[in-house]
């Protein structure tokens, strides 16, 4: 429950009774416009009254409660510190119950949740104080699990690309191992010297069939010269 406290003037002053009757008087006009909703017109009556009695603590706590309600937490914040030390215990724990509020709508929870434990240790029965507490202790809770989020997302990508770059490296390899195989397989060049060797080869090897062609050749002109049948004269019949 998020709401602010203003202090009733209820008290009674030992100064002059007409001084005294002034500042409650405006007090009082203050408070009256502040529960009609006209926070600009009672801020103004409280610093009226603070103009009589700059130290006045109930003015002081006053201001801030309207302060507060036109959002202006920051002079909020200044009155109700002035208030701190004071003698009036229920004034201050209220003090640091208002001031937790104002923290709480600043989004700076953990002045937030200090504010609302001092006043529980002021006052353990504040039921409003307490409800506070737990929702400031909430809503930082939350807030932490939202900063959380974006750096968890950002682990899981940073995983996910060394994931895709090792991927990649082992792709990358299995391509160049099969490059390598294809190569492997396909007919490999031959430098020149090899080439003129075999050139020379096979030209002593034509030179050799050549002359192995020349010399069978001359085998059967030798063949056909001894085997070739002699004429023999043949007797006539005169």
């Amino acid at each position: 429950m998020m709401r602010c406290i203003l202090i009733l003037v209820v008290y009674i002053c030992s100064i002059h009774s007409g001084y005294a009757q002034s500042l409650r008087e405006k007090v009082n006009a203050g408070n009256k416009l502040y529960y009609q909703q006209q926070y600009d017109e009672a801020l103004n009556k409280y610093k009226d009254a603070l103009l009589d009695d700059p130290k006045n603590e109930i003015a002081t706590f006053n201001e801030g409660t309207a302060n507060y309600k036109i959002k202006k937490y920051d002079l909020s914040l200044e009155s109700f510190q002035k208030v701190m030390g004071t003698k009036d215990i229920t004034l201050e724990e209220q003090a640091h119950y208002n001031i937790g509020n104002c923290y709480f709508q600043q989004n700076k929870l953990q002045e937030s949740i200090q504010a609302y434990k001092m006043a529980l240790d002021l006052n353990p029965n504040d039921q409003d104080a307490k409800y506070n507490l737990e929702l400031a202790r909430a809503k930082l809770k939350e807030q932490a699990q939202k900063q959380s989020m974006p750096q968890q997302q950002q682990q899981q990508q940073q995983q996910q690309q060394q994931q895709d770059n090792q991927n990649q490296q082992q792709q990358n390899k299995q391509d160049q191992n099969k490059q390598q195989q294809q190569q492997q397989q396909q007919p490999q060049p031959q430098d020149q010297s090899q080439m003129d060797k075999k050139d020379k080869m096979s030209k002593e090897d034509a030179e050799r069939i050549l002359d192995a062609l020349k010399n069978q050749e001359k085998e059967k002109q030798k063949l056909r010269r001894v085997t070739q049948p002699t004429r023999r004269q043949v007797d006539k019949d005169w």
